[in-house]
C-alpha cells in the first residue's frame, strides 16, 4: 500500500543561527575540525512550500544564484530521509523562499534540511522519532542536527553532537552581510594551516562550555585575510552593541543590543556608510518546528 498521503501542502518556517561561541579544538583523524559551540536561533527565516509527489523529489529555489536540484542540502534531506524509510513511492515537490543570506554563516540551508525532514517525516507519515530525524541530519552536514534541537544548543564533535541549552530571553539582534560569501571549507582550510603552524594535537577534550563563552577562533583566521570584518565587528561595539561577533565560518557578523531604538541606528549606519545587508531579529525562545498542512 502507497504511504503517499490523499493531498495537501506544507508550509515551513526555517530560521537563521548565530554562534554565540565557536572554538576550535584541534584537527581530527577523520579529517575534520574537534569544535564545541554555542548556537542561538533567530527570527530571520527562509520560507518552505511542500508538496507531495510520487517518486520524484524536484527542489526549486526562488533566487537564481542558489543551486537547486540535487546540489541543494534540501534535496539531500529528501533523499537520506527515503532511503532511511525504505525508498518506495515517496516523492515531494519542494520549495524554498529564500531570506537568509547564503554563504554567511548563518545556516540557512542547514536549517532548511532540518525542515524538510521534519515536514516529510509527517507529509509520508513515516512516524520516526527525533533521535532518528537527527542521526539522518548528521549524515547530511554537521550543523543539520542543531536544528532539531530547539532554539538553542551546545554543539561538540564535528558539530553533530547536539545538546540543548536555554535560549537568550532578551536582546535584539542585528546581523550584517558585506556583499561576498565564503565558503566554509576555504575558512576550515586557513584554519587547518593555522593549527599545523600552532602543532595543535588532534584531539582534545575540553572542559564544557557552561554558558556562552563570547569569541570565535575562526575569526583569527578570516579577519587576517578579511581586515574590513574586523573594523565591523569593533563598529558595532562602538554603536552600543553588548557583545559582537563573526557567526561560524563568515562573513556575516552579529550584535545584540539592549533596545530596538540602539539596534535600528547601527542598522541605519551599516546601510547608509557601507551598503551592507542588514537584517534585525530577536533571539527564538521555542522551537518554531511546527507544521502546517492545507488541504
Amino acid at each position: 500500500m502507497s504511504r503517499l498521503p490523499s493531498g495537501g501542502e506544507i508550509r515551513l518556517k526555517s530560521p537563521a543561527k548565530i554562534n554565540l561561541g565557536l572554538r576550535v579544538l584541534g584537527l581530527r583523524p577523520d579529517g575534520f575540525h574537534e569544535v564545541e559551540t554555542w548556537v542561538q536561533q533567530i527570527t530571520l527565516f527562509d520560507r518552505i512550500r511542500i508538496r507531495p509527489a510520487a517518486r520524484a523529489i524536484r527542489v526549486t529555489v526562488d533566487r537564481p544564484e542558489i543551486p537547486s536540484g540535487r546540489e541543494n542540502l534540501a534535496y539531500r534531506a529528501a533523499a537520506a530521509l527515503r532511503a532511511a524509510a525504505g525508498g518506495g513511492p515517496l516523492g515531494a515537490s519542494i520549495h524554498l523562499e529564500k531570506r537568509i543570506p547564503a554563504g554567511a554563516g548563518l545556516g540557512g540551508g542547514s536549517g532548511n534540511a532540518a525542515a524538510v525532514l521534519w515536514g516529510l517525516n509527517r507529509l509520508w507519515k513515516l512516524g520516526m522519532t527525533p533521535s532518528a530525524l537527527s542521526g539522518i541530519a548528521a549524515g547530511i552536514g554537521s550543523d543539520v542536527p542543531l536544528f532539531l534541537a530547539g532554539p538553542a544548543a551546545l554543539c561538540r564533535g564535528r558539530g553533530e553532537r547536539v545538546s540543548r541549552r536555554s535560549p537568550l530571553a532578551s536582546g535584539w539582534i542585528l546581523v550584517i552581510k558585506p556583499p561576498y560569501s565564503l565558503p566554509t571549507p576555504r575558512v576550515y582550510g586557513w584554519m587547518r594551516n593555522y593549527l599545523k603552524k600552532k602543532k595543535r594535537p588532534s584531539r582534545i577534550k575540553p572542559r564544557p562550555m557552561a554558558s556562552p563563552d563570547y569569541r570565535n577562533d575562526l575569526e583569527q583566521v578570516v579577519f587576517d585575510r578579511r581586515p574590513l570584518l574586523r573594523e565591523c565587528r569593533d563598529a558595532l561595539l562602538s554603536a552600543g552593541a553588548e557583545r559582537a561577533l563573526m557567526s561560524g565560518s563568515g562573513p556575516a557578523l552579529w550584535g545584540i543590543f539592549r533596545s530596538e531604538a540602539a539596534a535600528r541606528e547601527a542598522a541605519r549606519e551599516f546601510v547608509r556608510r557601507r551598503r551592507w545587508m542588514v537584517h534585525l531579529a530577536r533571539p527564538l525562545t521555542s522551537s518554531i518546528l511546527s507544521v502546517k498542512i492545507l488541504k
